[in-house]
């Protein structure tokens, strides 16, 4: 176990903290698991697994890499949704927004039930900064099979399948194999459209307006 000093001001105490732990010398093959069991307002306490070896320590140096998150995160069950930015607009495909949310300390958001999807759904049009977009898109972790019609989340469990874009979808059936990626489509608090929802598109695709929503889950 360790105590990880933040060495900054901070506001308030972090709503999460990611981090990974690495041997100091970057020429050892030593590999850790490292869990975070307490976030304070100036440390954050962790524990350490050696994971390369059955048993048994050498002595060395261990660098904790770090990242923090305070902002105006949505909880719900155990899981923070975050924008990283909530007034980007950039095009995008599903493997890019994945490494997107990776590399911000979370994952893409899976949406596993009606009540959920209605909560990310409302945080996402009251969070968003749409501007003169009357359309913007989030890249979801769950992913849509078109022979079986189902949806499963990245854990492999069955995943939320309702709320779609409009009649039609999901698109299924012969020549849609490859629309196995999962967005949802949300206008803006003015628009009294009716399409939104979510939709199924290849996940090479690269959709213009997205503002990525991710997810990670408390301790």
């Amino acid at each position: 176990m360790a105590v990880v000093i933040y060495r900054m001001c901070l506001p308030k105490v972090p709503d999460y903290v990611h981090a990974t732990a690495r041997p100091s010398n970057p020429s050892l093959p030593h590999k850790f698991n490292l869990t975070i069991l307490e976030i304070k307002r100036a440390t954050f306490v962790v524990e350490i697994e050696r994971v390369d070896q059955a048993t048994g320590w050498d002595w060395m140096r261990i660098t904790v890499d770090w990242s923090s998150y305070i902002g105006n995160g949505m909880v719900y069950q155990n899981i923070i949704l975050w924008f990283p930015d909530a007034a980007d607009r950039t095009t995008i495909n599903f493997n890019a927004a994945s490494k997107y949310c990776i590399g911000n300390g979370g994952r893409l958001v899976d949406i596993f039930d009606k009540a959920m999807y209605d909560v990310v759904y409302n945080y996402c049009r009251q969070t968003i900064v749409f501007a003169s977009h009357g359309t913007v898109r989030i890249w979801l972790g769950s992913s849509y099979n078109p022979t079986t019609d189902t949806v499963t989340q990245s854990n492999g469990k069955p995943g939320y399948h309702g709320d779609w874009y409009h009649a039609g979808y999901p698109y299924n059936g012969r020549g849609y194999e490859t629309y196995t990626g999962l967005l949802l489509d949300l206008k803006s608090p003015s628009s009294t459209s009716t399409d939104h929802g979510m939709y199924n598109n290849p996940p090479t695709s690269d959709p213009a307006a997205v503002t990525q929503l991710c997810s990670t889950n408390l301790m």
